[in-house]
């Protein structure tokens, strides 16, 4: 059977956007069933057409660098309620945003910081969510099902910060200095000539 999973991102942040629209095609080409919400940047509230899409998943993920919005919450609380398992819905944040507490008896919520190294942003998510499979004995979580695809996300997720101003410790691009085309004598010129 193939697994569906919905993967969320907060309204108005294009950063989020852009990777969950990034991760639901590498997803699909890779044989999962990829869903995302339904809904434009100023949504308020959740449209018929998300919670439709998020009781078809057997997965809920999202990537967030910006603070949850309410939206978010309300998919989160719906996919608590039909999945029924926190092993099943992972919230990877920024820690510098920071997370409410309000909801994390409902979610695997893993805090990263995105300067750190790859390996070690790897290292820290899969220890959470070892910790959550083992204590709910989920032997469908995201690890055995989806570990590939939450690499991918993961690896998209740093990279994200690359770009980010906001981030300390990022160096910025160096300028490219782009020089004029050195001028051709006229004895180069000639021998291309004849």
């Amino acid at each position: 059977m193939v697994s569906s999973v919905f993967v969320s991102y907060n309204p108005n942040s294009d950063v989020e956007q852009t990777l969950a629209v990034r991760l639901h095609t590498i997803g699909s080409v890779h044989g999962f069933n990829m869903i995302l919400p339904d809904r434009t940047a100023n949504d308020k509230i959740m449209s018929a057409e998300t919670k439709s899409r998020i009781l078809q998943a057997d997965y809920f993920i999202l990537f967030s660098t910006t603070q949850l919005s309410r939206v978010v919450y309300e998919e989160i609380s719906l996919a608590y309620a039909h999945l029924q398992s926190k092993a099943r819905i992972l919230v990877i944040y920024d820690q510098s945003v920071g997370i409410s507490k309000t909801y994390q008896d409902k979610f695997t919520c893993v805090g990263i910081n995105r300067s750190s190294r790859i390996e070690s942003i790897v290292e820290k998510i899969i220890e959470e969510i070892k910790k959550v499979q083992v204590k709910r004995n989920a032997e469908n979580g995201f690890l055995s099902v989806l570990g590939g695809l939450l690499l991918t996300g993961i690896a998209l997720f740093t990279l994200s910060a690359l770009d980010s101003p906001e981030i300390p410790n990022r160096q910025k691009k160096p300028k490219v200095v782009r020089r004029k085309p050195l001028k051709e004598s006229k004895k180069s010129l000639k021998r291309v000539a004849v």
